[in-house]
């Protein structure tokens, strides 16, 4: 909007011309030179020392330049779209940490394989996961910037597609990704979400969860009321995809599904009752179908149910997975070699850890993804773990900042959803592994490995940051055919207005609503011979 207003009135120039190319690249490294990023480099160059003392500074040298690149490129891309830095600074943060972790791991498995890593560079995984990531958060932040929604992306525009037909369409694929998960997925730790293509294994789950949001933002955040219609396909869309989740016995994205669910039910439905009525309904639910589960598994063992149904065999399958991960967080001692080994090991690891981390190291099966939390207490600490877990808080804290500041309903619930995600993931993962809950198979974002969910939330700041892009317009107007009104009544005004949003990316609102008046003001007397320079 804001370069479409500036070439609408630059006499000889264009939309792109060279000296508005040079004009963003000093605004952007002027903003560079007084920002926190600066010290975030030094913090990622310091953060050599530390590695190297645990060995693996080879591996974090051959990290160090992607991570510098992404550092730069994502300050700089957030300060010509204006979004928010803190959400990106805390997101480097996080990958900062995630690396030197990460690096740490490397050099344990090349100790464990020196003849395979003779060959083999450690860190071109990393580094191809990265890079991806890096590319795919800028490829889905520069879609939504140029879409004032979904549905009016160039490629669907021609099929006249509404918000809501879109999200039909994203229901729909994502139906038909879980169904081909059931069929052709690969089971690991006895759970069906990974499909190989091309010899490329893909975590369907994560892309399950990333469209959910868009689901439910097309269903309830375009309307300041969503008529009952809309709440009842939600409703509808929830309970299919949890429902094919059980199925593949994925119950950490299930959970996750349902928190988010809970998560847009109680900000963007105006009936509080509604909300209260579906977790009552929720609760009793759960409990009946224990009792059910519990039932069914008494006649089995005693030999009275045959168990010949194929539906009822599924559904004590999955309520016994489920009952087991109950009992064996609290009590993993029962089973010490089995299902209680992976918790009984990871609270090993934090009491090992101690405040300031150990340099004796104790086996920790899947520390690379589930367990990386209690790995980092074991390597760097109980405060530096506590710190990580600060810095995600206040990254939630920022994006609740961004929710109420939001003007616009479906931008607000594309980036009130993505948030949540982020933030409700990390407590299932941080819960699980320190055993405040029971344990789940999802990551940590940015500190975990996985290409699939690496990439994903690389995705989901690129997009949070689009969203924080659009919070431009302080004043009161905010709709896009008033703002092009008020840029075409004169050049002066388009010009002056423009030069302010540039510069002033956190002007309060009262400010600029004051100083916008003063500005069209005069723009009018100009018109009328009466106004002075500006």
């Amino acid at each position: 909007m804001r370069r479409e207003a500036m070439s609408r009135h630059d006499t000889g120039t264009k939309a792109f011309s060279f000296e508005r190319v040079v004009w963003e690249i000093q605004r952007a490294f002027y903003s560079f030179k007084n920002s926190p990023v600066l010290a975030l480099l030094l913090m990622q160059a310091a953060a050599f020392i530390f590695v190297q003392a645990k060995g693996a500074g080879k591996i974090y040298l051959d990290m160090i330049g992607i991570l510098l690149a992404i550092t730069l490129l994502s300050w700089f891309f957030t300060s010509v779209i204006h979004g928010n830095k803190k959400i990106v600074i805390y997101t480097l943060l996080l990958l900062t940490v995630g690396t030197m972790l990460q690096c740490i791991f490397k050099e344990e498995q090349v100790l464990k394989n020196p003849q395979y890593y003779a060959t083999h560079n450690p860190a071109t995984s990393l580094q191809f996961q990265y890079i991806l990531g890096f590319v795919m958060a800028l490829l889905a932040a520069f879609i939504y910037i140029n879409s004032r929604n979904i549905a009016s992306i160039k490629c669907l525009k021609r099929f006249k597609l509404s918000t809501i037909k879109v999200c039909r369409i994203f229901f729909w694929f994502s139906l038909l990704l879980s169904a081909a998960t059931l069929v052709l997925a690969k089971s690991v730790g006895n759970v069906r979400n990974w499909i190989t293509i091309g010899g490329v294994s893909l975590q369907t789950t994560e892309f399950i969860k990333f469209l959910y949001v868009f689901i439910a933002a097309g269903l309830l955040g375009t309307k300041a009321n969503p008529d009952k219609e809309n709440i009842r396909a939600f409703y509808t869309v929830t309970f299919l995809e949890v429902l094919f989740l059980a199925l593949q016995s994925e119950f950490g994205t299930m959970l996750l599904i349902l928190m988010l669910f809970l998560t847009f039910l109680f900000l963007f439905v105006p009936d509080i009752k509604v909300f209260i009525g579906t977790v009552f309904v929720m609760v009793a639910g759960s409990v009946g179908l224990s009792v059910i589960g519990a039932q069914i598994t008494k006649w089995n063992s005693a030999g009275v149910f045959l168990g010949t149904n194929k539906l009822a065999q599924i559904f004590l399958s999955n309520y016994n997975k489920i009952a087991n991960r109950f009992i064996y967080w609290l009590h993993p001692e029962k089973d010490a070699l089995g299902l209680g080994y992976q918790l009984l090991k990871a609270k090993e690891s934090i009491v090992l850890g101690g405040w300031f981390g150990t340099s004796s190291v104790t086996e920790l099966p899947v520390k690379t993804s589930d367990l990386v939390y209690p790995a980092l207490i074991q390597r760097c600490g109980m405060i530096f773990a506590l710190l990580v877990f600060i810095v995600f808080i206040m990254m939630w804290l920022e994006g609740v900042r961004l929710f109420v500041r939001k003007q616009d309903r479906y931008h607000r619930a594309v980036g009130a959803g993505f948030v949540f995600m982020l933030f409700d993931q990390t407590l299932i993962i941080i819960a699980g592994s320190t055993g405040l809950c029971p344990l789940t198979g999802i990551t940590l974002p940015f500190i975990s490995s996985g290409g699939t969910s690496l990439m994903i939330s690389f995705m989901i700041v690129g997009l949070i940051v689009a969203v924080s892009s659009n919070v431009k317009w302080k004043g009161t107007v905010e709709d896009e055919e008033e703002q092009d009104k008020f840029f075409k009544e004169n050049a002066v005004t388009a010009k002056c207005h423009a030069y302010l949003r540039h510069l002033n990316d956190h002007f309060s609102r009262e400010s600029f609503r004051a100083a916008s008046g003063r500005i069209k003001r005069s723009g009018q007397k100009e018109e009328s011979g009466q106004g002075k320079d500006i």
